[in-house]
């Protein structure tokens, strides 16, 4: 089978292909890639520092709850008088009394030490809102560039696309079928039979395959990298 015609699709499809890398490895289509994984990053942060700000939040009611407990205790306390208490009571009491100046100590410091956090919290916070707002404004700018230049090159793009489906009729549907499907991993597809037994990947190939390729079967698949090797006559 003669593949010039093949041959002439793929070398033009190379033409689409080199706009599509131009475009993919452009200089504004890799800032936009980075400024949105970067901002995504300080999104997940923020998610994190709300889930933060709730537990402080959920530890703050408990707090609450128990100083709540302390000031029931201190005035059950002073209700009683102390006219009826004798030694052993009064004894009771004050140790009753040391006993929530202890808790009421360390209720202080948990409030220290919640608020700190949710100082912390806050402040860390507003640095990756401001982070977060950096970003986002640097991948807007970046994708508004990448559009523009994707707009530049869609007329160009539309001209190769126009041509190739133009030629899909004089191809075998066979083979044209089977090059759309290597070519979204293998580029180019069609590769030339490099003697003594190589193919154009650069991979070694077996006597076999040699062997059909000398008996005038002028394309082989390279059972090494999926391409399809070919021989002209």
């Amino acid at each position: 089978m003669s593949i010039e015609k093949m041959l002439k699709y793929q070398e033009t499809d190379m033409r689409l292909i080199k706009l599509e890398n131009e475009l993919k490895n452009s200089e504004c289509a890799k800032k936009m890639m980075s400024y949105q994984a970067a901002t995504k990053k300080s999104f997940d942060t923020l998610t994190m520092f709300n889930d933060l700000a709730k537990s402080d939040m959920d530890q703050v009611r408990k707090v609450m709850s128990k100083f709540s407990d302390i000031v029931k205790q201190v005035e059950e306390l002073m209700d009683e008088s102390v006219e009826d208490c004798d030694e052993k009571q009064l004894d009771y009491c004050a140790k009753q009394i040391e006993k929530l100046n202890q808790s009421l100590e360390e209720f202080e410091r948990e409030v220290v030490k919640i608020n700190k956090e949710l100082s912390d919290t806050s402040y860390k916070q507003g640095k990756e809102f401001e982070q977060a707002g950096k970003t986002s404004s640097a991948y807007r700018k970046n994708a508004e560039e990448f559009n523009a230049l994707k707009q530049s090159k869609s007329a160009e793009a539309s001209e190769i696309m126009k041509e190739l489906r133009g030629m899909e009729g004089q191809l075998d549907k066979e083979l044209l079928d089977k090059y759309k499907k290597i070519r979204a991993s293998k580029r180019p597809v069609f590769v030339p039979f490099r003697a003594p037994a190589s193919c154009g990947g650069g991979m070694d190939v077996a006597s076999d395959i040699v062997n059909k390729l000398g008996e005038g079967r002028h394309i082989q698949e390279c059972p090494n990298c999926g391409r399809i090797m070919y021989k002209m006559d």
